[in-house]
């Protein structure tokens, strides 16, 4: 194959041109601080609890900050079984450890204990003001490996979900030039990083971004251990925008307010609120009709992130209406550990709990469980996301779960039921169970599972407990089961 000499002219002084922008633009933020992050995981299947998927890969950024820490999503990092860090151009990759990794910021930091990895590194600094409309700089690797740096715009900024998680957190959204081509890519303004991303659409070039204010509050967090995490009050609430039913609660003009519908058991609110409470002024701020509030450096925002910008163990003062007076309460922020939920997400859990028996396979409902099916909200049974959606924090005591009967492996013992797939556990053998220790329990003091009793069936599912024995031992050949129980140490 011939190429011309002045082709291979041009293509060289593109790839100086390029060096010359990047030596330029590391110069200007006093070094180079961006490593490509890759990571190899593997997860449990959701359906089969003793099976391992198989393992995967993906790969995405890392920031250098103060202290050889390098920042990047948890999203990336999340079911490691390992993490990589590698320089733009080099083919050397050196082990890190995961330090903190919180999937309700969706952030990690991650270290390394070999210094020669990060020699030439810089880290770069935080940015303390980006704007609406801000010009900034997204800053990731092309396609041959080497760093690229390309205009962007800050088009929108305001309190959103994150991906994947039920949690929400101040975001940026940023039009970019070209598309963005990993997780935790770094966006600086002023050559100070303004944010990472989380997300990206390709179809409209948008990504979202969690701001270096964020960022902050975590960085500063992950200073003083223990780590704390995320402060929420800990309640649920609605707008409140029908007239008559303001003027029922009290609620005068011009005031706004929105209504307290539930609070989280065991949270700070549930010390102070009450269903029915109208809030109409937290942490200071009046709190318009459907929960927004006037931020003095970043406009009209959802009235939660003043919470989050705040940590567990803070209180917050707030004006109040209850049986139409107004009250002055001041509500103490924890953080909501997602592992005392009815329905925990069950993020970097590893391995759940599950029991089979007789081909009946018992778990507890988690987030991950649900999210299994894809489309989850259309495809998975519908009750089971009312659960998760509308009564995930309704315990009555700590440690409460929902059992499922996730599937029947079919067998002889159960010919009848094999069609029972996702159904609510109420009670094992007659007694009832909160969790899965309380069905370990009973079944080890009854020699076995011999009747199950579902929360939507008119009868109750029997076993020949004589045939336990026989059946077990072939489902276990068929179905290549390790092992018919895993139980965590704490559960006993």
């Amino acid at each position: 194959m011939k190429i011309q000499s002045g082709k291979i002219c041009a293509i060289a002084i593109a790839f100086s041109v390029m060096a010359g922008v990047w030596t330029a633009f590391c110069t200007e933020v006093k070094g180079q601080f961006l490593v490509k992050v890759i990571v190899s995981y593997q997860e449990y299947d959701s359906r089969l609890p003793w099976r391992q998927l198989a393992p995967g890969r993906r790969s995405g950024y890392g920031i250098m900050l103060s202290g050889g820490r390098f920042l990047t999503t948890e999203r990336l990092v999340r079911n490691h079984t390992l993490v990589q860090i590698q320089k733009p151009g080099s083919g050397v990759k050196v082990r890190a450890m995961v330090e903190i990794a919180d999937w309700q910021l969706d952030l990690a930091l991650l270290r390394t204990d070999e210094e020669g990895a990060i020699s030439g590194l810089m880290p770069v600094e935080l940015a303390t003001s980006v704007v609406s409309r801000a010009s900034v700089k997204v800053v990731q690797c092309d396609e041959s490996d080497q760093p690229q740096v390309t205009d962007a715009e800050v088009v929108r900024i305001a309190v959103d979900q994150l991906p994947d998680v039920p949690a929400s957190s101040l975001i940026f959204d940023v039009l970019t030039t070209v598309n963005v081509n990993g997780e935790s890519a770094a966006v600086l303004h002023e050559n100070k990083l303004a944010g990472v991303f989380i997300s990206y659409d390709t179809n409209t070039r948008t990504g979202k971004m969690l701001p270096y204010c964020v960022l902050k509050r975590f960085l500063d967090d992950a200073d003083n251990q223990p780590y704390e995490g995320v402060a929420s009050a800990g309640f649920l609430w609605s707008p409140l925008v029908d007239p008559v039913k303001r003027r029922f609660l009290g609620v005068k003009e011009p005031e706004a307010g929105i209504i307290v519908l539930s609070c989280v058991p065991y949270s700070g609110a549930a010390e102070v609120l009450k269903s029915g409470d109208v809030i109409l002024e937290w942490d200071g701020h009046s709190i318009d009709n459907l929960g927004y509030y006037k931020d003095e450096q970043f406009g009209k925002l959802a009235f939660s992130y003043l919470t989050q910008s705040k940590r567990p163990g803070e209180k917050v003062d707030a004006t109040i209406i209850r049986d139409k007076e107004t009250k002055k309460v001041s509500v103490p922020l924890s953080h909501i550990d997602d592992q005392h939920a009815l329905v925990p997400e069950g993020i970097n859990e590893g391995q759940v709990e599950y029991l089979v028996e007789g081909g009946m396979v018992l778990r507890e409902l988690t987030g991950y469980y649900l999210k299994a099916y894809g489309n989850w909200e259309r495809n998975a049974d519908s009750r089971l996301v009312h659960l998760y959606r509308r009564r995930k924090y309704a315990i009555e005591k700590p440690g409460d779960r929902v059992v499922i009967l996730s599937l029947v492996l079919p067998d002889a013992i159960n010919i009848g039921y094999q069609s029972f797939r996702d159904e609510i556990v109420t009670a094992v053998n007659g007694k009832p169970v909160r969790n899965m220790a309380d069905v370990f329990r009973i079944v080890d003091n009854d020699g076995g599972l011999h009747r199950l009793t579902l929360k939507d069936s008119a009868v109750d599912l029997i076993l020949d407990l004589a045939e336990m024995q026989s059946a077990n031992a072939r489902l276990q050949k068929v179905y290549q089961i390790p092992s018919l129980r895993y139980q965590k140490q704490q559960s006993k």
